[in-house]
């Protein structure tokens, strides 16, 4: 579930058109489901986030909620000047610690991607995350990387 809450944020850096970071700005809610491995059971989670862009950067400050925890959660993704690429952070002292993310910003998605170790297991953890910015919200995705058919978050955003 850590695993999954580091994907929301990672994935709340980035979304629309010209600029997808520059909508992701501003106070958001959420609600959907994750899970912390392979076939493990979804979770139902709730999300609050509040998003500062400046500069070609998304600082992420917010908290999610899972059956029985409470997640502080941090980050700042970067977009490099004239480029597709994005890079950053994203920080959850509850779960994984610090993570590096790497990706693209296109149109209205942000897709990266992130490995790291479970403090707890010693497991390694690696994610595909894609954020797609609409009318509508918001919505973040993962799959795992060594399966990409298998589906380990999809949460909904809105303001």
């Amino acid at each position: 579930m850590m695993r999954f809450i580091t994907c929301v944020w990672l994935l709340l850096s980035g979304s629309a058109l010209a600029d997808p970071m520059v909508d992701m700005q501003g106070a958001w809610s959420g609600s959907g489901w994750a899970r912390e491995m392979l076939g493990g059971p979804q979770e139902t989670v709730r999300c609050r986030l509040k998003n500062a862009y400046d500069a070609n950067t998304l600082t992420i400050k917010g908290r999610c909620v899972v059956p029985g925890r409470k997640l502080t959660l941090s980050g700042e993704i970067r977009r490099e000047a004239g480029s597709e690429k994005i890079t950053g952070h994203w920080f959850n002292p509850d779960g994984l610690g610090s993570v590096r993310i790497n990706g693209v910003q296109r149109d209205d998605i942000l897709a990266f991607t992130f490995r790291a170790t479970d403090p707890e297991t010693g497991r390694d953890i690696a994610q595909n995350v894609e954020w797609r910015v609409s009318s509508d919200g918001l919505r973040l995705r993962a799959t795992d990387r060594t399966n990409t058919n298998a589906m380990m978050s999809d949460i909904t955003f809105s303001r």
